[in-house]
């Protein structure tokens, strides 16, 4: 068991053998190039200059892509946008790739859909970020469609609530309120997100009607990390692949693939800026940690990446391992994940109840002594003495 804390120990006597981040020296090269000075430094000790920087950025977008070869020529794809760093920077990947000229260039299809989620702010400033995201996602000159996440959720199909402009989106005062009902019969915090994660499977719905075969989210590899462990921490480790891999194939038809799930928060903020790319921002809801479970686990990789710069790094292979069971045959009807057979074997959660239970149990010693009476009174009674 951890003692740490109970023997004395001082923590700020030992900070001397913790090795210092060193900052970058006017003499440095770029790792990559070996020539220019650096001007971007990551996880405190790869140092690239800006031609490099670029070139890696765009390159690891392209080869997670074309690792996996799911998508075709003029294959129709639908981009979920949503306001931050990430997903600026997915659009301007998008459209560098297509406007090359070389036989490396992205060939499919894009569309962009905004769902509006940001339920805490007043009405005005709801419509006033609208309207910043259309003058963004015009930029990139990509069809674009604009919805809330409370028509999403209560439009019949779910694509009657979409609007091709944003000023014919049309958003009330009691969309938190309509919102709040489709959760009343969650019990805690920790299911209500999860069940909001498990409404995003709208998506396909809609990417179904405009004929869409792959959905692209912007979910960077910390969010990847979070996910992960509150999947493991909630009971759904078999749904972890479909989670936190590159494709969720739980649909046969439309495909949800995770372009940027090897970009960190910082990579991404860099190349925007290198791009002269202002993203739309929001205030950010404030969330107590110890709420909900998503919200703990976020707060938790979070902290130990700032110190640990290989956490999500580790998380992230360790859940690549991972594979979703082909024997099942059956889907939740709810989030249309594979559902687990039972299993002979008992699993370690499983071996630890039982364990627990065992050890927790007293034994009845009035039941015992009546049973040995009785056997030993029977036993006198078959003595035979002739």
């Amino acid at each position: 068991m951890c003692s740490v804390g109970d023997d004395g120990f001082d923590e700020t006597e030992n900070l001397k053998y913790m090795p210092k981040k060193e900052k970058p020296s006017i003499y440095d090269k770029c790792n990559k190039c070996r020539e220019e000075p650096p001007c971007i430094v990551l996880r405190s000790k790869d140092k690239y200059c800006k031609q490099c920087f670029l070139a890696g950025t765009i390159h690891k977008f392209k080869a997670l892509l074309g690792k996996h070869k799911l998508i075709h020529p003029n294959d129709r794809v639908m981009i979920i946008h949503k306001c931050g760093q990430p997903s600026s920077a997915l659009l301007h990947f998008i459209r560098t790739g297509l406007d090359l000229e070389t036989h490396k260039r992205l060939r499919f299809e894009p569309l962009i859909l905004f769902i509006e989620d940001q339920l805490h702010l007043s009405l005005e400033a709801r419509q006033e970020l609208i309207n910043n995201v259309e003058k963004e996602v015009g930029y990139f000159n990509f069809p674009k469609y604009f919805t809330s996440i409370t028509q999403l959720i209560t439009a019949s199909p779910p694509e009657n609530a979409l609007q091709a402009k944003s000023e014919l989106l049309k958003l009330g005062e009691d969309d938190k309120t309509i919102l709040d009902r489709f959760l009343e019969h969650q019990t805690n915090e920790t299911n209500k997100n999860d069940f909001l994660n498990i409404i995003v499977l709208l998506w396909v719905e809609v990417a179904k009607n405009l004929k869409c075969k792959f959905i692209f989210t912007p979910e960077i590899s910390s969010d990847i990390a979070s996910q992960l462990l509150t999947d493991i921490s909630t009971g759904r480790g078999p749904h972890v692949p479909l989670d936190t891999g590159f494709c969720d194939s739980r649909d046969d038809e439309v495909k949800i693939l995770r372009p940027l799930r090897l970009f960190d928060a910082k990579e991404l903020a860099f190349y925007n800026h290198l791009n002269n790319l202002e993203p739309v921002t929001v205030r950010a809801r404030k969330d107590e940690p110890y709420r909900s479970i998503q919200n703990l686990m976020k707060r938790f990789v979070n902290d130990l990446q700032m110190n640990y710069p290989a956490t999500v790094t580790t998380v992230l292979k360790t859940g690549d391992k991972l594979s979703v069971d082909k024997e099942s045959n059956e889907k939740c009807n709810f989030c249309n994940a594979p559902i687990n057979e039972g299993n002979e074997e008992l699993t370690s959660a499983e071996s630890t109840q039982f364990s627990h239970w065992v050890s927790t149990q007293t034994p009845d010693y009035t039941v015992a002594s009546e049973d040995r009476y009785n056997k030993i009174l029977k036993s006198f009674q078959n003595i035979s003495f002739n």
